[in-house]
């Protein structure tokens, strides 16, 4: 019976022995082939790079549906960050006479196959988050957040749609959910490059 057991106790031994050599090879191979599966830039990575560079806004921004426009201009500066993975943008002008500054990351992540965006501004102390997809050309990519409005606390959807005009000029929408359903412009943001 103890040779039995000393015997089962070793070949458990030599077979967990086994399995720790191999286990850091195994584990460094399926590093190396989620890195080119899911952590390389890849062609919608190469959309976002048109992005890059210093813009004009100017901005319509209407407050509610049937809201008279109000108009502002203000600056934009896009640009890549580590290793062509994510493009960070940041916004200065106003929005109803009110100095504002927005900082957002986009970017497009290979596992959910789908553009993840997030948002933050000195209008609110939240953090929206979006995803979504673009039309395959990258000439007009829509994302969609879910959060809610702090100003009704209701639930409310907020649609951002970026149409590319050319290489020097694109247009960014913002449309929000009503309470009643449908939605409604919140704004257009006409971006023009300065280089």
């Amino acid at each position: 019976m103890k040779l039995r057991t000393i015997v089962a106790l070793s070949l458990c031994l030599l077979f967990a022995l086994s399995l720790a050599a191999q286990e850091p090879q195994d584990m460094e191979q399926r590093m190396l082939e989620y890195m080119e599966k899911y952590a390389t830039p890849g062609e919608h990575h190469r959309h976002l790079v048109k992005l890059v560079g210093n813009w004009t806004t100017q901005t319509t921004f209407w407050a509610g549906p049937g809201a008279p426009p109000a108009e502002s201009t203000g600056t934009a500066e896009h640009r890549m960050i580590l290793g062509g993975r994510f493009l960070v943008t940041s916004y200065k002008g106003k929005i109803m006479d009110m100095p504002f500054e927005g900082t957002g990351t986009a970017a497009y992540d290979r596992y959910k196959e789908k553009y993840v965006e997030t948002w933050v501004d000195n209008m609110g102390t939240m953090v929206m988050v979006s995803e979504g997809t673009c039309d395959g050309t990258g000439k007009e990519r829509t994302v969609v957040a879910e959060f809610t409005e702090p100003l009704t606390g209701v639930d409310t959807t907020f649609r951002s749609v970026y149409r590319i005009i050319d290489e020097d000029n694109y247009i960014l929408e913002m449309h929000s959910s009503l309470p009643e359903g449908g939605e409604f412009q919140l704004f257009e943001i006409v971006h023009t490059r300065v280089d």
